[in-house]
């Protein structure tokens, strides 16, 4: 009997599920961004981790710090629908598509030691983020579409350009941890006093001529909190 005559008997006896045409299309879209990355080299099944026939976890970090890692992340990465875990750190990216919107199963993203200048919007769509790592990259304001992440936790943003921070950060009722250290901030907002966080770190800013209800609640949180701003 010929193969292909073999092959489509079978199908017919072991047709495809739902499931198994999920778990075909999430390895296709996992192998299209290595391609589209230049990746190719890397063997697909080492980077992520699958779970009922999707890919869960996906490990684009770049793994050789005398290279510079991919430069995009790839708008395929927007089909990977069931992602919970996604790590891109020290790489290049300068920014992050708009397709990782798509990503509502999302739990952890880290895009760490990248170039990302702009956050884009659809950072808000990501409804099931608990931890966003953004540490040492060249962001200057986030976008007040973070807001709509009710479930952030821990939100990672030392080592940036902040200025500023924008008020939709006080409005995450999930935050726990907030990271600012490092950055060039001048002020913070006023509601950030609300905010029931177990840990903050804002040392290495500008933060020297804070409303005094700011400055004491600063205090609180850091007895040191004065000696660590770049007053100078």
């Amino acid at each position: 009997m010929k193969k292909a005559a073999l092959f489509f008997i079978v199908m017919a006896v072991f047709p495809l599920t739902a499931q198994d045409s999920d778990y075909h299309n999430d390895i296709i879209d996992v192998q299209n961004i290595l391609d589209r990355c230049g990746m190719q080299g890397t063997a697909a099944q080492d980077i992520y981790v699958m779970e009922n026939g999707r890919v869960v976890s996906l490990d684009l970090k770049n793994r050789d710090i005398s290279k510079d890692g991919i430069s995009f992340l790839p708008p395929e990465i927007g089909k990977l629908t069931a992602l919970r875990v996604l790590n891109c750190s020290g790489n290049i990216i300068d920014s992050i598509p708009s397709e990782i919107g798509s990503l509502g199963n999302l739990q952890k993203l880290d895009m760490s030691s990248n170039r990302i200048v702009v956050v884009s919007p659809a950072i808000g769509n990501l409804s099931s983020l608990t931890h966003l790592d953004l540490r040492h990259n060249r962001i200057a304001s986030l976008p007040p579409e973070i807001e709509q992440c009710k479930k952030l936790a821990v939100l990672q943003l030392w080592g940036n350009k902040l200025i500023s921070l924008d008020d939709a950060v006080t409005r995450l009722p999930a935050l726990e941890e907030l990271y600012l250290n490092d950055n060039r901030l001048t002020s913070l907002p006023a509601d950030i006093v609300k905010l029931k966080l177990r840990y903050i770190d804002f040392s290495g800013n500008r933060l020297c001529t804070l409303d005094a209800t700011i400055s004491a609640w600063a205090m609180k949180k850091d007895p040191h909190f004065n000696e660590t701003q770049k007053c100078w």
